[in-house]
């Protein structure tokens, strides 16, 4: 929390003068400091604590960071501004969520490790998106590295892990992906003979799936049939998000394949759909049901850029370009749930993912047996679908049979 002893206004201002040395955008900070202006003076007019964050957002953002999920984009920007400041006042760093574009400077001396570290993912055959996730924690705990006054690889021990882990801990508690790029980061340097111990070997385990505090998210078939017909499909964007968003509901593509699917990918004679996966590299063939192809049909007709681009799904607005791989989807699919008026509490997972959870609960529903449907999904492995039905399952244990006992004279 913010220390009542300090000035609100000094913090803003070195908060921001960290931010410029960064690299932020002048548009970015802009955002950051209207935020924080506003907060400021909800403090004199209220004449309340500087700590008392959750009152300014409740009050002008209509948010309740105890429960409520972020619906608007100024709820986003105002809590992602606090978080920013709040973490400053304490650390007197900014949080870095996402490195720049060019995160590391010329005089960094650890270029040459995360430059080949890269070149390594991507000769082993990583996707673009992998390999970014890995370098965006990589570059960030290179800066750390710096910060801290090393020069070389050489000069790193255990010690820079626990406080790295505990500075990215403070912020959030849930480090998976970071240890686990952390962990293969440093099993190649040792592999590479580049350090003495083989560090990966003192990066805590965090199993991701089974620290998960909630079961995997699976939406009511009303929910989503309200969420499809809120898509405008009268319109160029609307027939795009529409089908692909029909491709995650009734097939249960990640959003990766849904970018990259491809006109070769279908075969409309044999009425298929036939992918490698991104993630996994593993081929499924899936079946190309009328509901999508009448979608697809009507995107491509009247929607889709005339373009040269293999990919089927491009951005509408020049140069036409596919959509890029940070692209998730979320938002997408987020600004039709919220059109739709459907209901998402602060537990409930609601990104693209999602509806591979539901896919795979209705087929266990209607009984179809758990390697079809690890099939259907695209996973190597029948243990990674039941942590998809994990909901189902303990529905399923929790039911029991009513006997009736016969009474015997």
């Amino acid at each position: 929390m913010l220390d009542q002893n300090n000035s609100l206004y000094q913090i803003m201002s070195d908060a921001a003068t960290e931010m410029k040395r960064l690299g932020y955008t002048e548009n970015s900070l802009k955002h950051y400091w209207d935020v924080w202006k506003r907060y400021l003076k909800y403090t004199v007019v209220n004449d309340i604590d500087r700590t008392d964050m959750d009152s300014f957002l409740k009050e002008k953002y209509s948010y309740d960071r105890g429960s409520d999920v972020l619906t608007t984009r100024n709820q986003r920007t105002a809590v992602r501004a606090l978080n920013v400041l709040e973490y400053f006042a304490e650390y007197g760093k900014i949080y870095i969520r996402f490195p720049l574009k060019s995160p590391l400077d010329t005089d960094n001396p650890f270029r040459k490790e995360s430059s080949t570290f890269l070149s390594n993912l991507k000769e082993n055959g990583y996707s673009k998106a992998t390999m970014h996730t890995h370098e965006r924690v990589i570059i960030r705990f290179l800066h750390f590295l710096k910060d801290e006054g090393l020069a070389s690889i050489a000069e790193f021990n255990e010690k820079h892990i626990s406080d790295f882990i505990l500075e990215i801990t403070g912020h959030r508690g849930k480090v998976s992906y970071e240890t686990g790029s952390l962990r293969k980061f440093f099993r190649y340097l040792y592999q590479e003979g580049q350090t003495a111990k083989d560090y990966s070997l003192f990066i805590p385990a965090c199993n991701r799936l089974k620290s998960r505090e909630h079961l995997p998210t699976v939406w009511k078939e009303d929910d989503i049939n309200r969420i499809l017909h809120s898509i405008d499909t009268g319109n160029p964007v609307g027939k795009r998000d529409f089908a692909m968003i029909l491709l995650a509901v009734r097939l249960g593509l990640r959003g990766s394949d849904i970018k990259n699917l491809c006109f070769s990918d279908i075969n409309w004679e044999a009425e298929t759909i036939t992918i490698t996966q991104v993630k996994t590299k593993e081929p499924v063939v899936l079946p190309l049901i009328e509901s999508i192809g009448m979608a697809l049909v009507d995107y491509l007709k009247y929607s889709r850029p005339i373009s040269d681009q293999p990919y089927i799904f491009l951005a509408l607005r020049a140069p036409y370009n596919p959509l890029s791989s940070e692209n998730h989807l979320h938002q997408v699919l987020n600004k039709y749930i919220s059109r739709s008026g459907v209901i998402i509490t602060a537990d409930k997972s609601h990104g693209m993912h999602s509806m591979r959870h539901t896919l795979a609960s209705g087929l266990l529903k209607q009984g179809t047996p758990l390697p079809v449907i690890s099939g259907i999904l695209g996973h190597r492995d029948s243990n990674t679908t039941a942590e998809y039905l994990r909901v189902d399952i303990e529905q399923l244990r929790s039911c029991t049979l009513g006997l009736e006992v016969e009474e015997h004279e």
